[in-house]
């Protein structure tokens, strides 16, 4: 009977270790589950705080856009339609953005041809404001300008500076885009002027301007080159001859070039600008914006003329020039 006892206890006790191994090993099973649960439950947590993240990051700048409408509406009283090009810059975040830089270019090569009647930079865009400028006097100086697009930099209020590509698409701003340079091009410097035409161009007024007092003075036209002054322009009256010619030549004796891109600050006031070698120099070793001093060639629009040099100098403002009722 002992015996029968003494199987029974040893079946009991080789059960109990077969149990106590099954209950080990489903522990261990388990504790692996757990923690690669545990493992995953973490990447979601870092990758939900990374989304979360990047999407703080990219809130505000994400909101901030730029873009162009053109539209035609018909004018009667010229029996035809007239064109308007508006550029809209729009911050509809809850944050401003500050050192608002514009783009504006034109063709298939992304040319820039500058920010034309928009300030530049703009200091501030409040939250949730749109603004507007009028460019159809800048886009209407080239003659390939049937698709203007638009390039907007700025910075937000983590100072993180961003760019919108001319696609729309949003960028870092030291992810330059490819465009040509015309520091490097002459060709696209000169397409950058726009057409040879004072009545729809003021860079062609200023471009020569700038070629006559540059010219060898023994091949100097007189005559053209007071066609280029304006008429009401103070400084300009009286009679000119080579001294005063040479006067002019002497003040801009060290700026003898012209920046290809035009400003305006009305549809009847632009500006180019003339630059120094050293200057020149200073912008083609700086990959971002840089102040250098420049001469201002301040051109305005007269009715019957077109464009004209109105002064040399400092900018002068729309508000400090006269202008005729039938200019308009």
């Amino acid at each position: 009977m002992n015996e029968v006892w003494e199987a029974i206890a040893a079946v009991g006790t080789v059960g109990a270790v077969i149990t106590s191994v099954a209950f080990g090993a489903f522990e261990g099973l388990r504790a692996r589950r757990d923690r690669r649960e545990l493992i995953s439950v973490r990447a979601s947590a870092e990758a939900a705080a990374a989304a979360a993240a990047e999407a703080e990051r990219v809130a505000v700048a994400s909101l901030v856009t730029a873009w162009i409408t053109d539209a035609y509406a018909y004018d009667a009283e010229a029996a035809s339609y007239v064109r308007t090009v508006t550029l809209h810059v729009a911050n509809e975040s809850n944050e401003p953005v500050v050192n608002v830089t514009i783009g504006v270019h034109l063709d298939d090569e992304a040319r820039l041809i500058g920010p034309l009647s928009t300030p530049s930079p703009i200091p501030v865009i409040p939250p949730r404001r749109e603004f507007q400028w009028d460019i159809t006097t800048g886009v209407r100086a080239y003659d390939d300008n049937a698709d203007p697009r638009v390039t907007i930099v700025f910075t937000d209020a983590r100072q993180k500076r961003w760019r919108r590509r001319l696609d729309g698409t949003l960028a870092d701003a030291d992810e330059q885009d490819a465009y040509r340079s015309a520091l490097d091009d002459p060709e696209l410097a000169i397409a950058q002027t726009g057409a040879v035409d004072r009545y729809r161009n003021p860079m062609a007024v200023a471009r020569a301007f700038a070629e006559e007092l540059w010219a060898d003075p023994a091949s100097f036209d007189m005559q053209g080159f007071r066609t280029l002054l304006d008429p009401l322009a103070e400084g300009w009256r009286g009679n000119w001859d080579n001294a005063r010619v040479d006067q002019l030549r002497e003040l801009l004796q060290d700026y003898s070039n012209l920046a290809a891109l035009t400003w305006y600050s009305s549809p009847r006031v632009a500006y180019a600008r003339l630059l120094s070698d050293d200057s020149l120099r200073e912008l083609a070793g700086s990959a971002g914006g840089r102040r250098v001093h420049v001469y201002f060639i301040t051109l305005v629009y007269r009715g019957e003329v077109g464009w004209t040099v109105f002064g040399v100098g400092p900018k002068h403002l729309p508000d400090q020039i006269l202008f005729p009722a039938e200019d308009f």
